[in-house]
């Protein structure tokens, strides 16, 4: 009789803790990362992908040789899509990217509404672009010259900066 009481409160005690979990709290995906410039057996493996959901902490993902990855995402709620997004961070080696083949948000898939996949192509080059006219702005990491004044002599400042002499410590 104690037996059956155990086995009636064990019983209990899983459906309890079982009904707590929601096991559809989270989203499963999958991607790809291409190269623009590679030879036809490059290695992917070491690039890394940022994924993140609505306000739940990022999740970094590894690609495979072939430049695919996966992986879970926890998801704010069921009832509306929550928006995602992919993020390419870089690799063992410098990569280079435009800005917009950086992130892509994350959709469902045609195939499986389950699974989410990237809206645009995930896409770097392993040598540095060379800018056109149409492009040059858009370059992560473009850099802009500026022309500083000289400096002035004997440790003051350039004469651009002060149309004087400013008279510093005289008793």
């Amino acid at each position: 009789m104690a037996n059956q009481a155990v086995l009636a409160a064990f019983f209990l005690f899983v459906l309890a803790v079982f009904s707590k979990f929601d096991l559809s709290a989270s989203t499963l995906v999958h991607g790809k990362v291409t190269c623009l410039d590679c030879h036809g057996g490059f290695d992917f493996s070491g690039v890394k992908i940022l994924l993140k959901c609505d306000k739940k902490k990022p999740i970094t993902t590894m690609a495979t040789s072939d430049g695919s990855f996966r992986s879970v995402l926890p998801t704010a709620e069921k009832k509306r899509s929550p928006t995602c997004l992919a993020k390419l961070l870089g690799g063992p080696e410098q990569l280079y990217a435009h800005k917009h083949n950086m992130v892509s948000e994350l959709v469902k898939s045609k195939h499986d509404i389950k699974v989410l996949t990237t809206s645009n192509p995930l896409s770097f080059s392993l040598s540095c672009p060379k800018p056109t006219g149409d492009n040059v702005g858009s370059m992560i990491g473009d850099s802009k010259t500026v022309d500083f004044p000289g400096t002035g002599g004997f440790g003051f400042p350039p004469a651009s900066f002060f149309p004087f002499l400013p008279i510093i410590g005289i008793p």
